[in-house]
Protein backbone atom coordinates (compact mmCIF):
# COMPACT_ATOMS: atom_id res chain seq x y z
CA UNK A 1 0.00 0.00 0.00
CA UNK A 2 1.10 3.66 -0.91
CA UNK A 3 1.31 6.01 1.67
CA UNK A 4 1.33 8.93 -0.30
CA UNK A 5 -1.59 8.07 -2.54
CA UNK A 6 -3.52 11.02 -1.53
CA UNK A 7 -6.41 12.92 -2.66
CA UNK A 8 -5.25 16.34 -4.18
CA UNK A 9 -5.72 19.40 -1.86
CA UNK A 10 -4.35 22.34 -0.52
CA UNK A 11 -3.87 23.94 2.81
CA UNK A 12 -4.46 26.98 4.18
CA UNK A 13 -4.81 28.72 0.79
CA UNK A 14 -1.05 27.97 -0.26
CA UNK A 15 -0.16 28.07 -3.69
CA UNK A 16 1.27 24.57 -5.12
CA UNK A 17 5.24 24.09 -4.37
CA UNK A 18 7.52 21.37 -5.66
CA UNK A 19 6.08 17.80 -6.43
CA UNK A 20 2.43 19.04 -5.87
CA UNK A 21 2.70 19.80 -2.45
CA UNK A 22 2.11 24.02 -0.81
CA UNK A 23 4.93 25.64 0.24
CA UNK A 24 3.34 26.12 3.58
CA UNK A 25 4.09 21.94 3.79
CA UNK A 26 7.01 22.44 2.58
CA UNK A 27 7.67 25.48 4.98
CA UNK A 28 6.71 23.16 7.89
CA UNK A 29 8.66 19.99 7.24
CA UNK A 30 11.86 22.42 7.52
CA UNK A 31 10.78 23.33 10.82
CA UNK A 32 9.56 20.01 11.68
CA UNK A 33 13.24 18.85 11.17
CA UNK A 34 14.73 20.96 14.01
CA UNK A 35 12.31 19.91 16.21
CA UNK A 36 12.32 16.47 16.00
CA UNK A 37 15.96 16.72 16.08
CA UNK A 38 15.49 18.69 19.05
CA UNK A 39 13.60 15.36 20.67
CA UNK A 40 17.57 13.26 19.94
CA UNK A 41 20.10 15.73 20.08
CA UNK A 42 19.90 15.71 23.58
CA UNK A 43 20.43 11.99 23.71
CA UNK A 44 22.94 12.17 21.21
CA UNK A 45 24.60 15.24 22.10
CA UNK A 46 25.25 13.74 25.87
CA UNK A 47 25.90 10.99 24.60
CA UNK A 48 30.33 11.82 24.07
CA UNK A 49 29.89 13.77 27.57
CA UNK A 50 28.86 10.45 29.71
CA UNK A 51 32.14 9.10 30.79
CA UNK A 52 33.33 12.64 31.46
CA UNK A 53 30.17 13.19 33.25
CA UNK A 54 30.41 10.41 35.58
CA UNK A 55 33.93 10.45 35.91
CA UNK A 56 34.11 14.01 36.92
CA UNK A 57 31.28 13.91 39.48
CA UNK A 58 31.93 10.29 40.48
CA UNK A 59 28.57 8.36 39.43
CA UNK A 60 28.25 4.90 38.17
CA UNK A 61 26.74 4.36 34.84
CA UNK A 62 23.88 2.97 36.47
CA UNK A 63 22.95 5.83 38.73
CA UNK A 64 23.62 8.15 35.46
CA UNK A 65 21.13 6.06 33.81
CA UNK A 66 18.30 6.08 36.55
CA UNK A 67 18.08 9.57 36.08
CA UNK A 68 18.10 9.33 32.24
CA UNK A 69 15.57 6.77 33.02
CA UNK A 70 13.34 9.21 35.27
CA UNK A 71 13.35 12.03 32.36
CA UNK A 72 12.39 8.92 29.91
CA UNK A 73 9.23 7.93 32.43
CA UNK A 74 8.39 11.66 32.26
CA UNK A 75 8.48 11.76 28.53
CA UNK A 76 6.15 8.17 28.42
CA UNK A 77 3.75 10.24 30.79
CA UNK A 78 3.21 13.14 28.81
CA UNK A 79 3.94 11.85 25.07
CA UNK A 80 -0.41 10.45 25.00
CA UNK A 81 -1.06 14.12 26.08
CA UNK A 82 1.13 15.64 23.71
CA UNK A 83 -0.04 14.14 20.71
CA UNK A 84 -4.01 15.03 21.77
CA UNK A 85 -2.75 18.47 22.29
CA UNK A 86 -1.61 18.46 18.87
CA UNK A 87 -4.46 16.96 17.57
CA UNK A 88 -6.54 19.67 19.18
CA UNK A 89 -4.55 22.63 18.78
CA UNK A 90 -2.16 22.16 15.99
CA UNK A 91 1.94 21.74 16.78
CA UNK A 92 2.71 25.29 17.16
CA UNK A 93 2.18 25.73 20.24
CA UNK A 94 3.35 22.41 21.29
CA UNK A 95 6.56 22.32 19.71
CA UNK A 96 7.26 25.97 20.83
CA UNK A 97 6.36 25.17 24.94
CA UNK A 98 8.40 21.70 24.44
CA UNK A 99 11.38 23.82 22.70
CA UNK A 100 11.04 26.25 25.68
CA UNK A 101 11.24 23.86 28.59
CA UNK A 102 13.88 21.53 26.94
CA UNK A 103 16.41 24.62 26.83
CA UNK A 104 15.31 26.14 30.14
CA UNK A 105 16.27 22.15 31.47
CA UNK A 106 19.34 21.76 29.57
CA UNK A 107 21.38 25.23 30.58
CA UNK A 108 19.96 23.78 34.45
CA UNK A 109 21.93 20.57 33.42
CA UNK A 110 25.29 22.45 32.88
CA UNK A 111 25.32 24.25 36.19
CA UNK A 112 24.83 20.03 38.03
CA UNK A 113 27.34 19.60 40.90
CA UNK A 114 25.17 16.22 41.89
CA UNK A 115 22.52 13.69 41.10
CA UNK A 116 19.59 16.18 42.65
CA UNK A 117 19.62 19.23 40.00
CA UNK A 118 20.13 15.89 37.30
CA UNK A 119 16.56 14.46 38.45
CA UNK A 120 15.08 18.15 39.20
CA UNK A 121 15.66 19.52 35.42
CA UNK A 122 14.27 16.25 34.10
CA UNK A 123 10.92 17.47 35.73
CA UNK A 124 11.21 20.34 32.70
CA UNK A 125 13.49 18.57 30.20
CA UNK A 126 11.31 14.67 30.20
CA UNK A 127 8.16 16.65 29.09
CA UNK A 128 9.66 19.18 26.35
CA UNK A 129 11.10 16.03 24.75
CA UNK A 130 7.56 14.37 24.56
CA UNK A 131 6.49 17.93 23.08
CA UNK A 132 9.06 18.87 20.34
CA UNK A 133 9.73 14.89 19.11
CA UNK A 134 8.14 12.81 16.53
CA UNK A 135 4.80 12.80 17.60
CA UNK A 136 4.24 16.54 16.96
CA UNK A 137 6.77 16.34 13.85
CA UNK A 138 5.27 13.66 12.33
CA UNK A 139 1.67 14.92 12.81
CA UNK A 140 2.03 18.25 11.80
CA UNK A 141 4.25 16.84 8.69
CA UNK A 142 1.49 13.56 7.80
CA UNK A 143 -1.53 16.26 7.41
CA UNK A 144 -0.01 19.22 5.68
CA UNK A 145 1.46 16.47 2.87
CA UNK A 146 -1.04 15.23 0.68
CA UNK A 147 0.82 13.07 -2.25
CA UNK A 148 4.07 12.63 -0.90
CA UNK A 149 3.81 11.63 2.77
CA UNK A 150 6.14 8.76 2.56
CA UNK A 151 9.04 11.24 0.99
CA UNK A 152 8.33 13.81 3.70
CA UNK A 153 8.46 11.55 6.29
CA UNK A 154 11.68 10.17 5.18
CA UNK A 155 12.94 13.69 4.69
CA UNK A 156 11.60 14.36 8.31
CA UNK A 157 13.63 11.54 9.83
CA UNK A 158 16.73 12.08 7.39
CA UNK A 159 16.93 15.37 8.46
CA UNK A 160 17.10 14.34 12.22
CA UNK A 161 20.07 12.77 11.46
CA UNK A 162 21.63 14.86 9.77
CA UNK A 163 21.14 17.65 12.62
CA UNK A 164 21.65 15.51 15.12
CA UNK A 165 24.98 14.03 13.05
CA UNK A 166 26.00 17.70 13.86
CA UNK A 167 24.92 17.71 16.92
CA UNK A 168 26.83 14.55 18.20
CA UNK A 169 29.97 16.22 16.13
CA UNK A 170 30.08 19.54 17.74
CA UNK A 171 29.46 18.07 21.26
CA UNK A 172 32.29 16.00 21.10
CA UNK A 173 34.18 19.10 19.77
CA UNK A 174 32.97 21.81 22.31
CA UNK A 175 33.96 18.65 25.34
CA UNK A 176 37.49 19.00 24.19
CA UNK A 177 37.52 22.72 23.92
CA UNK A 178 34.60 24.25 26.66
CA UNK A 179 34.37 20.87 28.98
CA UNK A 180 30.49 19.24 28.83
CA UNK A 181 29.51 22.18 31.08
CA UNK A 182 29.87 24.21 28.22
CA UNK A 183 28.53 21.77 25.28
CA UNK A 184 25.24 21.33 27.19
CA UNK A 185 25.17 25.60 27.79
CA UNK A 186 25.59 25.09 23.71
CA UNK A 187 22.69 23.01 23.44
CA UNK A 188 20.29 24.89 26.00
CA UNK A 189 20.42 28.12 23.88
CA UNK A 190 19.48 26.30 20.74
CA UNK A 191 16.50 25.11 22.06
CA UNK A 192 15.66 28.34 23.06
CA UNK A 193 16.24 29.53 19.88
CA UNK A 194 14.06 26.89 18.20
CA UNK A 195 11.55 27.98 20.39
CA UNK A 196 11.43 31.34 18.89
CA UNK A 197 11.57 30.22 14.98
CA UNK A 198 8.48 27.46 16.04
CA UNK A 199 6.47 30.94 16.72
CA UNK A 200 8.04 32.93 13.80
CA UNK A 201 7.42 30.62 11.25
CA UNK A 202 4.55 28.33 12.24
CA UNK A 203 0.62 29.27 11.61
CA UNK A 204 -1.64 28.52 14.67
CA UNK A 205 -3.51 25.52 14.39
CA UNK A 206 -1.16 24.17 11.55
CA UNK A 207 -0.79 19.85 12.04
CA UNK A 208 -4.32 19.58 13.67
CA UNK A 209 -6.78 17.02 13.57
CA UNK A 210 -9.37 18.23 10.76
CA UNK A 211 -12.27 16.57 8.93
CA UNK A 212 -10.74 16.08 5.80
CA UNK A 213 -8.21 14.02 7.24
CA UNK A 214 -7.30 10.69 5.45
CA UNK A 215 -8.34 7.97 7.25
CA UNK A 216 -7.65 5.07 5.38
CA UNK A 217 -10.69 3.24 3.95
CA UNK A 218 -13.08 4.10 6.40
CA UNK A 219 -14.44 7.88 4.57
CA UNK A 220 -16.23 8.53 7.48
CA UNK A 221 -14.31 7.75 11.04
CA UNK A 222 -16.23 7.96 14.28
CA UNK A 223 -15.63 11.35 15.42
CA UNK A 224 -13.48 11.88 19.04
CA UNK A 225 -14.40 14.98 21.05
CA UNK A 226 -11.16 16.52 21.76
CA UNK A 227 -12.76 18.75 24.55
CA UNK A 228 -13.98 15.11 26.56
CA UNK A 229 -11.59 12.59 25.58
CA UNK A 230 -8.46 11.27 27.38
CA UNK A 231 -5.65 11.13 25.51
CA UNK A 232 -5.54 7.15 24.83
CA UNK A 233 -9.20 7.30 24.04
CA UNK A 234 -9.59 6.71 19.83
CA UNK A 235 -6.59 4.07 19.98
CA UNK A 236 -7.69 0.61 18.71
CA UNK A 237 -7.06 -1.40 21.46
CA UNK A 238 -8.76 -4.57 19.98
CA UNK A 239 -6.82 -4.04 16.54
CA UNK A 240 -3.89 -7.21 16.56
CA UNK A 241 -1.97 -4.72 14.20
CA UNK A 242 -1.48 -2.47 17.05
CA UNK A 243 -0.41 -5.13 19.64
CA UNK A 244 2.05 -6.73 16.60
CA UNK A 245 3.65 -2.89 15.94
CA UNK A 246 4.08 -1.86 19.45
CA UNK A 247 5.42 -5.89 19.99
CA UNK A 248 8.40 -5.35 17.24
CA UNK A 249 9.11 -1.78 18.01
CA UNK A 250 9.65 -1.90 21.93
CA UNK A 251 12.68 -3.78 21.48
CA UNK A 252 13.65 -2.20 18.32
CA UNK A 253 13.71 1.30 20.27
CA UNK A 254 15.91 -0.62 23.21
CA UNK A 255 18.70 -1.59 21.34
CA UNK A 256 18.94 1.42 18.86
CA UNK A 257 18.51 4.06 21.94
CA UNK A 258 21.13 1.93 23.90
CA UNK A 259 23.45 1.80 21.47
CA UNK A 260 23.14 5.51 20.89
CA UNK A 261 23.55 6.12 24.80
CA UNK A 262 26.34 4.02 25.20
CA UNK A 263 28.41 3.17 21.99
CA UNK A 264 30.88 6.05 22.45
CA UNK A 265 31.28 5.13 26.00
CA UNK A 266 31.80 1.43 24.44
CA UNK A 267 33.92 2.60 22.13
CA UNK A 268 36.20 4.56 24.97
CA UNK A 269 36.25 1.84 27.01
CA UNK A 270 38.15 -0.06 23.44
CA UNK A 271 40.91 2.79 23.67
CA UNK A 272 39.61 5.34 21.35
CA UNK A 273 39.55 8.67 21.88
CA UNK A 274 36.61 10.46 22.54
CA UNK A 275 36.63 12.70 18.87
CA UNK A 276 37.40 8.89 17.07
CA UNK A 277 34.23 7.60 18.76
CA UNK A 278 31.93 10.48 17.86
CA UNK A 279 32.97 10.36 14.48
CA UNK A 280 32.25 6.90 14.23
CA UNK A 281 28.89 6.91 15.56
CA UNK A 282 28.27 10.08 13.49
CA UNK A 283 28.86 8.74 10.60
CA UNK A 284 25.62 6.16 11.42
CA UNK A 285 23.29 9.83 11.38
CA UNK A 286 25.26 10.88 8.50
CA UNK A 287 24.47 7.66 6.46
CA UNK A 288 20.73 7.75 8.10
CA UNK A 289 20.14 10.96 6.65
CA UNK A 290 20.66 9.35 3.39
CA UNK A 291 18.65 6.39 4.39
CA UNK A 292 15.96 7.77 6.02
CA UNK A 293 14.87 9.72 2.61
CA UNK A 294 15.63 6.32 0.96
CA UNK A 295 12.89 4.27 2.96
CA UNK A 296 10.63 6.91 2.84
CA UNK A 297 10.93 7.22 -1.40
CA UNK A 298 10.70 3.70 -1.13
CA UNK A 299 7.10 3.08 1.18
CA UNK A 300 5.55 5.43 -1.77
CA UNK A 301 5.36 2.62 -3.72
CA UNK A 302 5.59 -0.42 -0.80
CA UNK A 303 3.79 -1.75 1.87
CA UNK A 304 5.76 -0.07 4.97
CA UNK A 305 5.20 -3.04 7.32
CA UNK A 306 7.28 -4.93 4.45
CA UNK A 307 9.55 -2.40 4.76
CA UNK A 308 9.92 -3.17 8.41
CA UNK A 309 10.66 -6.38 8.32
CA UNK A 310 13.77 -5.71 6.19
CA UNK A 311 15.14 -3.46 9.07
CA UNK A 312 14.22 -5.64 11.64
CA UNK A 313 16.92 -8.00 9.63
CA UNK A 314 19.52 -5.33 9.40
CA UNK A 315 19.03 -4.71 12.88
CA UNK A 316 19.96 -7.97 13.68
CA UNK A 317 22.72 -8.18 11.62
CA UNK A 318 24.39 -5.27 12.97
CA UNK A 319 23.96 -5.97 15.98
CA UNK A 320 26.03 -9.48 15.74
CA UNK A 321 29.25 -7.30 14.68
CA UNK A 322 28.83 -4.95 17.86
CA UNK A 323 30.39 -8.04 19.83
CA UNK A 324 32.68 -9.09 17.09
CA UNK A 325 36.85 -7.19 17.28
CA UNK A 326 36.73 -4.94 14.18
CA UNK A 327 39.65 -2.51 13.36
CA UNK A 328 39.01 1.29 12.57
CA UNK A 329 37.66 0.74 8.86
CA UNK A 330 35.17 -2.45 10.53
CA UNK A 331 33.97 0.08 12.53
CA UNK A 332 33.08 2.61 9.75
CA UNK A 333 32.13 0.22 7.65
CA UNK A 334 29.47 -1.05 10.57
CA UNK A 335 28.32 2.52 10.76
CA UNK A 336 27.43 2.45 7.50
CA UNK A 337 25.11 -0.54 7.78
CA UNK A 338 23.61 0.05 10.99
CA UNK A 339 23.09 4.26 10.21
CA UNK A 340 20.78 2.77 7.04
CA UNK A 341 18.72 0.54 9.20
CA UNK A 342 18.09 2.75 12.02
CA UNK A 343 16.92 5.41 9.57
CA UNK A 344 14.49 2.95 8.60
CA UNK A 345 13.08 1.67 11.99
CA UNK A 346 12.62 5.62 13.24
CA UNK A 347 11.14 6.99 10.04
CA UNK A 348 8.51 3.87 9.56
CA UNK A 349 7.07 4.38 12.51
CA UNK A 350 4.60 6.93 11.18
CA UNK A 351 4.33 5.65 8.10
CA UNK A 352 3.30 1.81 9.39
CA UNK A 353 0.44 3.80 11.84
CA UNK A 354 -0.58 5.99 8.90
CA UNK A 355 -1.14 2.77 6.80
CA UNK A 356 -2.73 0.76 9.05
CA UNK A 357 -5.06 3.20 10.76
CA UNK A 358 -4.91 6.60 8.82
CA UNK A 359 -4.07 10.15 10.03
CA UNK A 360 -7.18 11.19 11.71
CA UNK A 361 -5.70 10.88 15.21
CA UNK A 362 -2.56 9.95 14.38
CA UNK A 363 -1.09 12.37 17.01
CA UNK A 364 -2.77 10.37 19.93
CA UNK A 365 -1.54 7.26 17.72
CA UNK A 366 2.28 8.65 18.06
CA UNK A 367 1.80 9.56 21.45
CA UNK A 368 0.86 5.97 22.65
CA UNK A 369 3.61 4.21 20.48
CA UNK A 370 5.23 6.60 21.93
CA UNK A 371 4.97 5.43 25.61
CA UNK A 372 5.60 1.94 24.81
CA UNK A 373 8.84 2.58 22.50
CA UNK A 374 9.94 4.86 25.91
CA UNK A 375 9.28 1.59 28.21
CA UNK A 376 11.56 -0.09 25.60
CA UNK A 377 14.28 2.26 26.16
CA UNK A 378 14.21 2.54 29.56
CA UNK A 379 14.60 -1.35 30.02
CA UNK A 380 17.22 -1.33 27.47
CA UNK A 381 19.20 1.56 29.29
CA UNK A 382 18.91 -0.37 32.20
CA UNK A 383 20.01 -3.27 31.25
CA UNK A 384 22.80 -1.88 29.16
CA UNK A 385 24.50 0.32 32.27
CA UNK A 386 23.85 -2.73 35.05
CA UNK A 387 25.72 -5.64 32.57
CA UNK A 388 28.17 -3.11 32.57
CA UNK A 389 28.52 -1.96 36.36
CA UNK A 390 28.62 -5.84 36.76
CA UNK A 391 30.59 -7.34 34.68
CA UNK A 392 32.91 -4.30 33.15
CA UNK A 393 31.78 -4.82 29.88
CA UNK A 394 29.14 -4.04 26.83
CA UNK A 395 30.15 -7.44 25.11
CA UNK A 396 27.20 -9.39 26.79
CA UNK A 397 24.92 -6.93 26.12
CA UNK A 398 25.32 -6.64 22.86
CA UNK A 399 25.07 -10.21 22.62
CA UNK A 400 21.21 -10.05 24.45
CA UNK A 401 20.46 -7.94 21.94
CA UNK A 402 21.40 -9.63 18.79
CA UNK A 403 18.95 -12.83 20.10
CA UNK A 404 16.33 -10.45 20.80
CA UNK A 405 16.67 -8.63 17.53
CA UNK A 406 16.39 -12.20 15.81
CA UNK A 407 13.10 -12.62 18.08
CA UNK A 408 11.65 -9.51 17.05
CA UNK A 409 11.55 -10.84 13.34
CA UNK A 410 8.27 -13.08 14.54
CA UNK A 411 5.91 -10.04 15.05
CA UNK A 412 7.32 -8.01 12.71
CA UNK A 413 6.95 -10.82 9.78
CA UNK A 414 3.56 -11.38 11.06
CA UNK A 415 2.10 -7.29 10.52
CA UNK A 416 3.82 -7.62 7.20
CA UNK A 417 1.32 -10.75 6.48
CA UNK A 418 -1.58 -9.14 7.80
CA UNK A 419 -3.89 -8.21 5.10
CA UNK A 420 -3.66 -4.99 3.86
CA UNK A 421 -5.68 -1.85 4.50
CA UNK A 422 -6.41 -0.20 7.38
CA UNK A 423 -8.33 -2.55 9.86
CA UNK A 424 -9.53 0.15 12.83
CA UNK A 425 -10.19 3.03 11.52
CA UNK A 426 -12.64 3.90 13.80
CA UNK A 427 -11.66 4.17 18.25
CA UNK A 428 -12.09 1.36 20.13
CA UNK A 429 -15.36 1.17 21.76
Amino acid sequence: MATGRIMDGRRGGSQPGPLGESWRAWVALGVGVLAVSAHSALAYGMSPLLKPITDELGWTRSEYAAAMNFRMLLLMVVAPWAGRLVDRLGARAVLAAGALLMGVGTLGLSRMDSLAPLYGYSLLIGPGQACVGSVAGSALVLRLFRRWRGLAIGILNGGDNFVTSGVHMASAALLARRGWRGALGSLGFAYLGLAVLVLLVLRAGEGRSTDDDESGEDENPAPVDDRTSGPLEGIPWRDPSLWLLLAAYVPIYAFITSVGIHFPAFQRDLGRSAEAASYIYGLTTVVGAVGSVAWGWACERFSSRGALVAVVAGLAATSVFLWIPLSDGGWYAWAVGFGVVNAGAVALLALVLNELFGSHSIGRLMGTAMVFCMAGTIVGNFLSAGLFDRLGSYLPVWRIFSALMVATLVPAVLLWRRSAGPTASAPAA
